[in-house]
């Protein structure tokens, strides 16, 4: 017997999320965005100061 397998849709939808954003106002959206892009901008940045810390030769003083 030949298991079928259900293709999983790529454009599966969080509607809990959706329906958060909706219930927001524009500003509020605008407010949560920002910190997300602050968010990120952040990570980023940690990301590669840890790349510089871990590849500096430690001085011995």
């Amino acid at each position: 017997m030949i298991k079928e397998t259900e293709k999983k849709d790529s454009l599966d939808v969080d509607k809990g999320l959706v329906a958060m954003f909706l219930r927001m106002s524009p500003e509020e959206r605008l407010q949560a965005n920002d910190n997300a892009a602050r968010t990120i901008l952040e990570l980023r940045d940690a990301y590669q100061q840890q790349k510089i810390n871990r590849y500096r030769p430690e001085s011995t003083t």
